[in-house]
């Protein structure tokens, strides 16, 4: 819990930074969302399961999973808009019990052909953006050789590591605002 709290504190001053940041951008109304709208994307890692997660919401991370000392925060991975902005697009969250995995997706096709093998829609709101825009970066997409763990990270380096242990890399999932200060990479 104080991990937590720690990393809740650098991430208001890190926020705080980015914003003013993307703020100095010139940003055109018809193809950029309202940088200042921007939330952290937490990662969270499930070690029993070999389990990354995502969130925007600390509720979520503080549930079952980290309370009863199974799950670690690992930081913020990026930053991502909770409501529509122009031109973003959802990025779909789904779980399997059965593989115990989570999954994320801008793509409908890969939503409802993971729904087809048991995934499960989740119902938190995730927007980024479908390419390189407005000062966005590379979320990169990884899959465990297991095929039950899907890693995302803005790092270049984490890439390379978990590629190193045997991650298949599967291009970017979509595009998210970077986090100045304490990440995750």
């Amino acid at each position: 819990m104080k991990f937590t709290l720690a990393v809740i504190s650098a991430f208001a001053v890190t926020l705080g930074s980015a914003l003013s940041t993307h703020e100095s951008q010139i940003r055109s109304s018809q193809t950029c969302g309202d940088p200042t709208l921007v939330v952290p994307l937490y990662r969270g890692y499930v070690a029993a399961t070999s389990d990354h997660f995502y969130t925007t919401s600390i509720a979520n991370l503080n549930a079952d999973t980290l309370t009863k000392g199974t799950g670690l925060l690992e930081g913020v991975a990026a930053l991502v808009f909770v409501t529509q902005e122009e031109s973003t697009v959802r990025f779909y969250h789904l779980y399997s019990s059965t593989a115990l995995a989570h999954f994320y997706t801008t793509s409908t096709t890969e939503r409802d052909d993971a729904i087809s093998k048991g995934y499960v829609l989740q119902s938190e709101l995730i927007y980024i953006y479908p390419t390189q825009i407005c000062g966005s970066i590379p979320l990169f997409r990884l899959v465990s050789s297991t095929g039950k763990d899907y890693f995302y990270t803005t790092s270049e380096s984490e890439v390379q590591d978990f590629i190193s242990d045997g991650y298949t890399e599967q291009g970017a999932a979509g595009y998210v605002f970077p986090v100045v200060g304490p990440t995750c990479g």
